[in-house]
């Protein structure tokens, strides 16, 4: 295929942040790459019949460098942080669903059909569905969720929940700038990632989950790959 491009379009926050920061006086030295550890886990209710439930993940991060982080104007939904790729052929016009009929195309190119219609072919201009990817930089931090049963964990598929409608759930999302970008430090603390939802209870139930966690820095450095224990909604829930 020829050379790629990028689309840009308005970000999608999935949750609410808050960040909590330990001062590095003594300067300790951590590596370039991000670091996470496993804090805790909680579920609340909303505060009304209105509101939605809170699922509610705190983990531990060092950082030699501090760059952690995205910001939320234009600056940060731009290469490397937008969203989809588009792909171009040789003669520079972008690849379309038309161009499955070419030579060579019909095996390069996924099927019009679930789940590559809500992964990657999307009518972004009216006339015309066009071939993308998903760009795994565009979020700094994945969760990826996983139900027990009979003792093997599987992980859940959202956007299976949600077919053919294409209605997809994903709870990886963005966090805010941790430092400021223009001044390199080793940081250290917590984050705290609250992702939202009415279905939480409806869909996971009695269900003993797990969750897997990693984030990358501005740098695309990932982390380490985490895992919270298993739980049990009603068993990790506070409040009222």
């Amino acid at each position: 295929m020829g050379g790629i491009k990028t689309y840009l379009k308005g970000t999608a926050l999935l949750g609410i942040f808050a960040v909590m920061l330990t001062s590095c006086f003594n300067a300790p030295e951590f590596a370039n790459e991000p670091s996470i550890s496993y804090n805790s886990i909680i579920f609340k209710h909303g505060a009304t019949e209105f509101d939605q439930d809170s699922l509610i993940l705190t983990i531990n991060f060092q950082d030699g460098d501090g760059d952690l982080g995205l910001r939320p104007d234009g600056a940060d939904t731009r290469d490397p942080y937008h969203d989809i790729w588009f792909f171009t052929k040789s003669d520079g016009s972008l690849v379309t669903l038309a161009d499955r009929s070419l030579p060579g195309y019909d095996t390069l190119l996924p099927p019009y059909e679930f789940p590559y219609t809500c992964i990657n072919w999307n009518q972004i201009i009216a006339e015309d569905t066009l071939y993308t990817k998903p760009n795994e930089f565009h979020n700094n931090i994945y969760i990826k969720f996983f139900v027990k049963k009979n003792g093997v964990y599987d992980e859940f598929d959202f956007l299976e929940l949600f077919k053919p409608q294409c209605n997809s759930v994903s709870f990886d999302g963005r966090f805010p700038l941790l430092n400021d970008p223009n001044r390199d430090r080793p940081l250290e603390g917590k984050l705290k990632y609250t992702m939202k939802s009415a279905l939480w209870e409806l869909t996971f139930r009695q269900d003993t989950m797990k969750l897997d966690i990693f984030i990358y820095d501005r740098a695309l450095n990932k982390s380490n790959t985490i895992s919270t224990p298993d739980f049990v909604l009603k068993n990790i829930t506070v409040g009222g």
